[in-house]
């Protein structure tokens, strides 16, 4: 999940706009499938959860398998909540990627494709109800970040890392509504 928050936090820094076609809605919901392959490991590492993106409020990405663990990312920095209840708060001082990965999900998922120019070569093909972004890093992201490839449509379907390590992470999206507002329990931990 590391390089998954380099990236994303350098893409949020970059500087040139670039438009793009998901909807764009307040509150995103959507399940998501993660497989992260490693170099030195014969099998891949999968899990599973939830996503919250909430505007301005921030993130809650919710990984309910292998193990359930919580990140809420926003504004105010990162709060962690593992299965048993336990609560973690880093301030944005603590950890500022958090903060910035948050924001940068919820521009990724509502197609505010600002910023990516200075850290990528950008290249868009397809239409609108089908489209591709491949990212490919200058010379500053290029020693953890080989290639990152973004699928979608309507919404984000499918975002693609392929690092310099070798290692890849695959993030597939699936059930995203955009028609449901915050429940009583996600507004509460986004003003947590």
């Amino acid at each position: 999940m590391k390089a998954l928050f380099l990236c994303l936090s350098l893409a949020l820094h970059a500087q040139a706009p670039l438009p793009a076609h998901p909807e764009q809605a307040a509150v995103i919901h959507l399940d998501f499938t993660q497989v992260r392959t490693l170099a030195a490991l014969s099998r891949p590492l999968k899990a599973s959860g939830s996503l919250v993106l909430a505007g301005d409020k921030g993130v809650i990405w919710a990984l309910k398998r292998p193990v359930e663990i919580t990140y809420v990312m926003g504004p105010r920095g990162l709060l962690v909540l593992d299965g048993q209840g336990r609560r973690e708060r880093k301030g944005p001082r603590d950890a500022p990627m958090a903060a910035q990965v948050g924001q940068l999900f919820q521009a990724l998922a509502q197609g505010d494709w600002h910023a990516l120019g200075s850290f990528f070569t950008v290249t868009r093909t397809g239409r609108p109800e089908a489209w591709q972004v491949d990212l490919l890093p200058k010379a500053q992201a290029a020693s953890f970040v080989k290639r990152v490839r973004l699928d979608g449509g309507r919404f984000i379907d499918r975002i693609r890392i392929e690092e310099a390590s070798g290692d890849r992470t695959e993030l597939v999206f699936a059930h995203q509504t955009a028609s449901a507002p915050l429940t009583g329990a996600e507004a509460a931990l986004l003003s947590e």
